[in-house]
């Protein structure tokens, strides 16, 4: 989703975003590259930004063993990442990147999405536990 389709989405809801700048992820790009990783070019902005929110997520919901276990080659792999030197990754900086984002994207799948959250809380049986959402 760009920044122009996520400002249209929520407008069209009666919502504003709650800052002007939103920065978005770009998972189509990353998963584009996740396809053939051998013919296309790396995008390290958005690789960058997945890799951080994979980590972040998997935290989040008490999942980081869904994420492969963080060694020197990731950590090597990173900093070239940060430091836009994608190119110079060793073929096995490469495939730990590919085994995280890989996980990563697996995660996010997994996640539950809501359809349409509650926009007021409905009591379940007078217990005070909100119903529905």
């Amino acid at each position: 989703m760009t920044v122009r389709q996520a400002r249209v989405y929520v407008r069209r809801r009666g919502r504003r975003l709650a800052a002007s700048e939103t920065d978005t992820l770009e998972l189509v790009r990353v998963q584009h590259w996740l396809e053939a990783p051998e013919r296309r070019r790396v995008p390290p902005g958005a690789l960058l930004d997945a890799w951080n929110f994979f980590e972040d997520l998997a935290r989040g919901l008490g999942e980081v063993h869904r994420l492969p276990r963080q060694s020197a080659v990731h950590n090597s792999a990173y900093e070239k990442l940060f430091g836009g030197e994608c190119s110079a990754w060793t073929p096995e900086e490469q495939h730990a990147v590919l085994e995280l984002i890989t996980a990563g994207v697996e995660l996010w799948n997994s996640c539950p999405v809501l359809i349409k959250p509650c926009s007021s809380i409905a009591l379940d049986s007078g217990r005070g536990v909100p119903r529905g959402c």
